[in-house]
């Protein structure tokens, strides 16, 4: 296989290396799928609960029938919060992972540019961390 010539390759191909090199685990796993099907599942059934019980509590002149019917419409409006909340926790998992991925990847890029650079007409002091030089120290 031929190197690509075009740099925009080069550094995509370079990315995907460097994201395995992370061992950065798939968003795609079985547990965190589970558990956003689940938040969604369970915001789904909170509103249903909601929209079935209002004219539950309505329909009725019996105040003991409609205490219950606010109750479960109540646990309808928690069960929708917290399907929310578990949901929204995990879609935002995948993507910040990644996004924290892509920022380390071009910090990595920016301090090897400027450590390739050579030295300017400021001296800079560089900063060691595990052995490696990683940016400059302002």
């Amino acid at each position: 296989m031929t190197a690509p010539s075009d740099p925009t390759a080069a550094r995509a191909d370079r990315f995907v290396r460097d994201l395995a090199a992370l061992k950065i685990p798939d968003p795609a796993t079985a547990r965190n799928t589970l558990w956003l099907r689940a938040g969604a599942a369970l915001l789904l059934v909170g509103l249903v609960l909601g929209v079935l019980t209002f004219p539950l509590t309505h329909a009725t002149e019996d105040p003991l029938a409609q205490r219950d019917a606010l109750a479960i419409g109540l646990t309808g409006v928690v069960c929708a919060v917290v399907g929310g909340a578990v949901y929204l926790r995990y879609s935002l998992t995948g993507f910040l992972r990644f996004w924290l991925a892509r920022q380390s990847y071009d910090l990595s890029t920016l301090g090897e540019r400027i450590a390739d650079d050579g030295p300017g007409e400021v001296p800079v002091e560089r900063i060691a961390v595990d052995g490696a030089e990683v940016a400059p120290r302002p």
